[in-house]
């Protein structure tokens, strides 16, 4: 009988511990979500005539932005570019290289709205980055060096070092990550891309090497 007791106080002890990470995980994942609910809005958008959210772009995004040619390896931080090729049209599995760590990654990607969309954390870490995903706001955080980068889920917004800024296409969630514009992945994180047709490898490097 002691023996059972002594058991019944160990289960229900830890059953308290699991119960207590969960719930502190969920008031994360909802303090994130509320600090940045308002700032998104309902409609999750980069609302363009929005003036007073948006001012630092707004002289930026104008109607000359619109002869801009926004290519999938670049990230403009212009709302209503006109969409560049895509290095192929269906999704597949593709190869990822560091430049200079030579490591590779193979994840899987999706062309779409002119854009190549990749897994947002994945690809994060990939590049060095910590990567947190809070799953029931669906919002992805990247830091690396001086360098924050926040998404959520079906918007075409993210905040670089709390700045709102417009992404080329809206973000969505498949297959537990949050898919996005691989530019703005790499670029905001300090890197460039360099696709390679024969070998079909995308290559990472840094800027300022």
């Amino acid at each position: 009988m002691k023996k059972f007791v002594i058991m019944m106080i160990s289960v229900f002890f830890l059953l308290n511990i699991v119960h207590f990470s969960v719930k502190a995980d969920d008031d994360h994942d909802h303090k994130k979500y509320k600090y940045y609910k308002g700032d998104w809005g309902d409609d999750h958008d980069f609302d363009d005539d929005d003036e007073e959210d948006n001012e630092y772009y707004y002289n930026e995004r104008t109607e000359n932005s619109m002869s801009i040619t926004s290519q999938w390896y670049l990230w403009t931080r212009l709302a209503g570019t006109i969409k560049g090729e895509l290095p192929f049209s269906e999704p597949q599995n593709i190869t990822f290289q560091h430049k200079i760590s030579k490591e590779q990654l193979s994840l899987y990607c999706i062309p779409m709205n002119g854009e190549l969309f990749i897994p947002g954390k994945r690809v994060g870490e990939f590049l060095g980055a910590k990567a947190s995903f809070y799953p029931t706001s669906r919002i992805l955080e990247l830091n690396l060096n001086h360098t924050e980068l926040i998404f959520r889920s079906d918007t075409n917004v993210s905040y670089e070092n709390k700045m709102k800024t417009p992404i080329p296409a809206k973000a969505m969630f498949f297959n537990e990550d949050v898919y996005l514009p691989i530019s703005v992945v790499a670029n905001g994180l300090g890197f460039s891309i360099v696709w390679d047709a024969k070998q079909e490898v995308i290559y990472f490097q840094e800027m300022n090497n």
